[in-house]
């Protein structure tokens, strides 16, 4: 049976840097999806983390709807960036006019912020991509 196995098999053929090339054509696409997988991990933590600012927001909001700079200030204590725009609606009518026994009075606080991938420089040039605006936001009712 042995004999069979080596008159059937064909002889290896050497080809020194054939794994040298096939390394260079799969390691670029490689490394550009583990980048991507690094950015969009990157990206979802920042929206967490500007969804639970606003939301801390919105509960100081709650008891004190005419202190918009307290507000926007407890959503940068929160951990987001401070490039990060904070805007702060209330409805039905403006934040400094609610009045106490207002029904159906609701406050609304907004982060928005510009993210930047590690990829856009590499994306940009080929494909067009570039900077992804993150939005927040977080409403509850108004306790008066």
């Amino acid at each position: 049976m042995r004999v069979w196995a080596d008159k059937h098999t064909t002889p290896r053929r050497r080809t020194p840097g054939q794994s040298l090339v096939e390394l260079a054509i799969a390691l670029p696409l490689l490394l550009l999806l583990l980048l991507g997988t690094i950015d969009l991990g990157r990206m979802f933590v920042d929206y967490v983390q500007m969804r639970n600012a606003a939301f801390r927001g919105v509960r100081y909001g709650m008891t004190a709807p005419d202190d918009t700079d307290g507000i926007r200030q407890r959503v940068h204590a929160h951990g987001v960036p401070s490039d990060t725009a904070v805007t702060v609606t209330c409805r039905p009518v403006a934040c400094s006019q609610i009045q106490l026994g207002q029904e159906d009075a609701t406050i609304t606080v907004s982060a928005t912020r510009t993210f930047r991938p590690v990829t856009t420089s590499f994306l940009q040039s080929f494909f067009g991509l570039g900077p992804v605006n993150l939005r927040a936001q977080a409403t509850a009712r108004i306790a008066t």
